[in-house]
């Protein structure tokens, strides 16, 4: 059973360190992952990799083809379209469905990561940066009270890595995004569920927007 453990625990970092290569475009769409690299990469078996590599894939960041290998996704214009359409809706019910105004208790685990966020972005440890917004967004939306809403929520956020690429690493969208975190904890403290999801649906903008218009350039 430790054994298992310590596999899962391997499995899960390797999936973990290649989103954030992911996200802070250390790996690019098409660009090819070879299981014997990435296992002398994390001193690891080329079992491990391909579960981690498995579980890449399902998720929709990795893709495997015949005489291809493993590849990172690609988007189209339409299929960003798309993936954003359904955040949208997605965030726009769940902010909807949070009790106005939160308690101290979920108000405080908020403004915690609101300022790790902040200050991840003032060092500019795009790593901390990556993990605070991530954890600020999980704890925001479970806020809702529906476990699978909020678990679609996750996995349409995990495939939009593939699209943050082109934003993460942008010191005025960090800052926009940190501003925009901010109204969401003030929307928080209020009554008004319609304002709060206004702000939710607009935090998702920016990154769609900088890779539709950098998309030329990078394909």
């Amino acid at each position: 059973m430790e054994a298992k453990q310590k596999t899962e625990q391997k499995v899960q970092t390797i999936v973990r360190t290649l989103e954030a290569d992911i996200v802070l475009g250390r790996l690019y769409p098409r660009e090819r992952l070879v299981e014997e690299t990435l296992a002398r990469r994390f001193e690891t078996t080329r079992h491990v990799i391909r579960q981690a590599l498995n579980e890449l894939e399902s998720v929709g960041l990795l893709v495997r083809q015949a005489n291809r290998g493993t590849t990172v996704c690609e988007y189209s214009a339409e299929e960003v379209r798309q993936l954003y359409q359904m955040r949208d809706f997605l965030e726009r019910q769940a902010a909807l469905l949070i009790p106005l105004p939160v308690n101290d208790e979920d108000y405080s685990k908020l403004k915690v990561l609101y300022d790790e966020h902040s200050t991840a972005i003032d060092q500019k440890n795009m790593l901390r940066v990556i993990a605070a917004n991530k954890e600020f967004h999980e704890v925001l939306f479970r806020l809702c009270g529906n476990i699978f809403l909020a678990n679609a929520i996750d996995e349409m956020a995990k495939k939009a890595n593939l699209i943050r690429f082109t934003s993460s690493t942008d010191i005025d969208l960090l800052k926009q995004a940190r501003d925009e975190h901010f109204q969401i904890l003030e929307a928080l403290r209020a009554t008004d569920n319609e304002t709060l999801a206004e702000i939710c649906v607009k935090h998702l903008q920016p990154s769609r927007q900088k890779y539709l218009e950098n998309r030329g350039n990078l394909f």
